[in-house]
């Protein structure tokens, strides 16, 4: 056989095997195909395979295969017949590069494809395969065999292609669709190149990119790769490296910015607690180093803008299992509040008010709960100026550790709009504090506070600690003074009634408790013009504030306190009316009270107490004061004093008992006389009610007693009375009553000494009855009886007295056999009338002298003024006329004389006596106070106004 003829049949072989491959699968039925790929695939897979479609194959002039209607059935127990389905599926590969040995795919199609990926509840998924039995493994190569085939793809398509993605144990879900792809790869050591487009979780994206080579990442080894990434949230570009394995590795620079936040964050599935929307736009620049379940990222630039607030931060970020951040941060934030909002973050007060903040700092920690150090974190608002430096961590209750300076020029109208409640916080005005700072927002501690405040109604310092927790606290030096007290109590909420008293205050101490019960040592006090050192508190939590405390008040003058007609010492002369006056006892139903009191001189009106010890009690204006000591009118003193004026009317009792207490003071302090000297015991238990003095002591009821030694009744000497130069026989046996010397009797000079004087009196409605008065002196005794009006300060009593005839002194002794000379004390208190009581003078008179005395009246009065004055007292009138006298020798007798007319009686010896005697003591009394009476006319009658 020649070259020729060999030639032509090898060509009619090669010709022969061409028709033959493009006859051959014309000349096969479609369903052999059919049925043969199905009974492959699904040995292959172990899972339902369909072919619903034709299946197209040809040969030349290339190999190509199309098949239609394509279906994989789900696994039992997931949703839906079929994993898989497909419109159709179709490929080609170029015939002649298979000669050499090399694969060129010249189309891969993939259209109308729709893929379920499903995961169950117990982990089980639908797209992991049943392997089928290995078939027997091919034989190795030779060494230095040429392996395998080379080759490319001109062209990759996905044609409205979509996949979903459901996840039973976490709920999650993910759909792919509409999506077309483009890829080529001339082959696996040169650059492969995709495009794609389509809609992710209902998001339109686009993606261009590059991977340098596909050999590279088949083998694990670091690939080259450029990628863009736009989508309706955002853009990204990338331009590094990736290495596949079990974990892929990225190395690269990167931007990114997005303006939909909240669909980025949605489109990941981070739980982020943050309105997103608030952010606006963001830029971000940087690069990606590290495995992809550790990622480090470096973010060269980071920026956000929007209405809420202008960010910028630098530093990196570390993506591991717990995510943590690092970096220098800067924000400007029109409105502190709404930044707060944005944050999630529950404060305890109203953040409006503190308008704009400013900040720079670092940031470090958690990604989702970082810890923030702040060179500055400032707000400004129209009501405050503050900045704080120092840390901040994120939490649950964020917490922080730093330095705080504050200024506001109105904190009370600050503290109103931050909805926080303090007390009197409309007193607050201009504040200035400085402070380190620490804890959680809601229980801040301020260490080292400085604190000064400035207002109308108060000013105050504080330099210590404070904490705003729950109720407070407080430990450090406190001062506040106010000249507007009353002001400052209304602005705190506490009702006062008007009066003159509580205008001013001024406290300094060392404070410590809680905003609502504070405790003050070391105080140093001053109320209106009362100061006290020691220990105090003050506890709001009540209806009322109550005060507590251990002071030393030094002299201590409650006289404001009173009605201003009590503020004064009583002048004794002229004496004025117990006042009217309302009694301000404001004070007492203001606060109640729990106070031990030392005093060295309290001042109570023109009372002056001295070396006090007190412990006051006010409870719901109800003041109890026990006095367990106290100097007052040169003796000492012990007793109780309660004030209730919780009712409408107060009610006063008073229980006191001293001794060696110098009567005169006494008398003279509290009603202005002092005609009584002596010292003694002195008791009262006495109680009243009334809304002024005048009715308190025209209510007064209880008891009253003395018991004095060594004084005098001042103005008055009842001896006097009795044992002048001129006695009292004398001038009732002469009948010349105007020899009575009272003005001795009743004057400046006078007294009446006694050794004892002992009093009881009984009080019912401010009207003392006597009970016992007894009086005692070497010459004399006095027992006395009647009735004190306190209120309408006059007296009326008696006083009994009884000559002792063996007494010395000047004068001798008016012998009347033991006869008693009362003296009658009455009128008011400024005006007092004294006289001699002289019936008991002429009831003795009567029993002893009747027959000396009324002989030798007969004998000098004679006739008619004799019998007259027999008949007061006592003496039988003569039965028989006295004997005519003799007429003078030659006088005719005149028996036509009309008989005499009647005279008009004469007035009796006893009004004679009282005429005279009340006259005299009249003038007496003039003299005594002052005053003179002016001489009457002879013609009056003489004034007969004694009783």
């Amino acid at each position: 056989m020649n070259i020729k003829r060999a030639g032509l049949i090898a060509g009619g072989i090669v010709a022969l095997l061409l028709v033959g491959l493009v006859t051959v699968p014309f000349l096969v039925p479609k369903e052999v195909y059919r049925a043969q790929i199905e009974r492959a695939a699904t040995q292959a897979l172990q899972r339902q395979i369909t072919l619903t479609g034709d299946v197209k194959i040809s040969i030349f002039p290339s190999i190509a295969a199309s098949v239609g209607g394509v279906t994989v059935a789900n696994p039992e127990g997931f949703d839906g017949p079929y994993m898989v389905e497909a419109g159709e599926l179709r490929g080609s590969v170029r015939l002649m590069p298979l000669l050499s040995r090399r694969v060129e795919v010249k189309e891969l199609a993939f259209v109308d494809a729709r893929v379920s990926l499903q995961k169950l509840a117990n982990g089980q998924t639908n797209w992991v395969f049943t392997p089928a039995e290995p078939t027997q493994p091919a034989p190795t190569r030779p060494a230095g065999e040429q392996k395998g085939f080379n080759g490319g793809v001109e062209q990759a398509r996905l044609e409205n292609a979509s996949l979903t993605y459901r996840d039973g144990e976490t709920g999650e879900y993910y759909e792919l669709r509409d999506l077309d792809l483009l890829a080529s790869m001339a082959s696996t050591d040169e650059p492969f190149r995709l495009k794609a487009k389509g809609f992710f979780q209902a998001h339109a994206f686009e993606i261009n990119s590059t991977v340098d080579t596909i050999d590279a990442l088949t083998k694990e080894l670091p690939a080259d790769i450029k990628a863009d990434l736009d989508t309706t949230f955002g853009k990204v570009h990338y331009a590094g490296s990736v290495k596949l394995g079990t974990i892929p590795v990225i190395s690269g620079q990167f931007r990114a910015s997005s303006d939909s936040l909240p669909q980025l964050a949605a489109l990941t599935g981070a739980d982020v607690p943050f309105d997103l929307s608030k952010l606006g736009k963001i830029n971000l620049e940087g690069s990606l180093e590290g495995p992809a379940n550790a990622l480090r990222v470096d973010i060269e630039k980071l920026t956000q803008t929007s209405d809420l607030a202008r960010t910028s931060f630098a530093g990196q970020l570390n993506l591991s299992e717990t995510p943590t951040i690092s970096g220098e941060l800067s924000l400007d934030a029109p409105s502190l509040a709404d930044l707060v909002r944005f944050a999630d973050i529950e404060m305890p007060v109203n953040l409006t008010p503190l308008g704009g903040a400013d900040i720079k700092g670092t940031i470090s920690g958690a990604l989702m709960q970082p810890d923030l150090t702040f060179e500055k974190l400032g707000v400004k608002g129209e009501l405050i100026n503050a900045n704080y430096a120092g840390t901040i961590q994120l939490g649950e209750v964020p917490s922080l550790k730093g330095a705080l300076e504050l200024r506001s020029p109105d904190a009370g109208e600050l503290a109103r709009q931050l909805e926080f409640d303090l007390p009197a916080s409309g007193a607050l005005g201009k504040v200035d504090l400085t402070s380190a700072i620490s804890g959680p927002v809601d229980a801040l501690v301020l260490s080292g506070l400085e604190f000064n405040q400035e207002s109308e109604l108060l000013t105050a310092s504080y330099t210590g600690d404070v904490g705003l927790g729950g109720e407070g606290s407080l430990k450090g030096q406190l001062s506040a003074a106010s000249t507007r007290l009353r002001d400052l109590l209304a602005a705190a909420e506490v009702e006062m009634a008007p009066g003159s008293t509580l205008q001013s205050f001024s406290a300094k101490g060392q404070a410590s408790g809680t905003f609502t019960k504070i405790s003050l040592s070391a105080l140093d006090l001053k109320l209106d013009n009362i100061t006290a050192k020691g220990t105090a508190g003050i506890d709001l939590t009540g209806e009322r504030p109550r005060l507590t405390g251990n002071l030393d008040m030094g002299a201590l003058d409650l006289s404001p306190f009173l009605a201003p007609a009590d503020q004064k010492p009583q002048e004794p002369q002229p004496l004025e009316a117990w006042s009217k006056d309302k009694l301000d006892l404001a004070g007492l139903q203001a606060a109640d009270a729990d106070l031990t009191i030392k005093t060295s001189k309290l001042t109570l009106g023109s009372v002056e107490l001295t070396d006090a010890a007190m412990s006051t009690k006010l409870n719901a204006g109800k003041l109890t004061t026990d006095l367990s000591q106290f100097k007052a009118f040169g003796g000492n003193w012990k007793g109780q004093m309660v004030v209730d004026a919780a009712s409408q009317v107060p009610a006063v009792n008073l229980a006191m008992e001293g001794n060696s207490v110098a009567i005169s003071s006494l008398l003279g302090t509290l009603a202005g006389f002092d005609k009584l000297t002596g010292t003694g015991a002195f008791q009262v238990n006495a109680s009243s009610r009334g809304t002024s003095i005048d009715e308190i002591m025209r209510g007064l009821d209880g008891e009253l007693s003395t018991n004095l030694n060594e004084g005098a009744l001042k103005g008055l000497n009842v001896t006097q009375l009795v044992r002048s130069a001129q006695s009292l026989q004398q001038a009732v046996t002469t009948g010349n009553l105007n020899n009575l010397d009272f003005r001795s009797v009743l004057s400046p000079a006078a007294e009446t000494e006694f050794t004892t004087f002992n009093t009881v009196l009984s009080m019912q409605n401010g009207v003392a009855t006597v009970d016992i008065l007894k009086l005692l002196s070497p010459v004399l005794g006095i027992d006395g009886s009647g009735k004190i009006d306190l209120g309408g300060q006059s007296l009326d009593i008696r006083l009994a007295t009884a000559i002792d005839k063996s007494g010395q002194g000047q004068g001798s002794v008016v012998q009347l056999n033991g006869i008693p000379v009362p003296v009658r004390l009455s009128g008011s208190w400024n005006a007092l009338k004294v006289t001699p009581d002289f019936s008991g003078v002429q009831s003795a008179l009567q029993a002893e002298l009747t027959g000396r005395l009324q002989q030798e009246l007969n004998d000098r009065a004679g006739g008619a003024a004799g019998a007259i004055i027999g008949n007061i007292i006592g003496g039988k009138p003569q039965t028989t006329p006295p004997a005519t006298p003799a007429a003078p020798t030659g006088t005719p007798t005149d028996t036509g004389t009309p008989a005499a007319q009647p005279e008009t009686p004469a007035p009796s010896a006893e009004e004679q006596l009282e005429e005279a005697a009340e006259k005299a003591a009249r003038d007496a009394l003039g003299n005594l106070f002052g005053r003179r009476s002016a001489p009457k006319p002879a013609e009056e009658t003489p004034d007969d106004g004694a009783e």
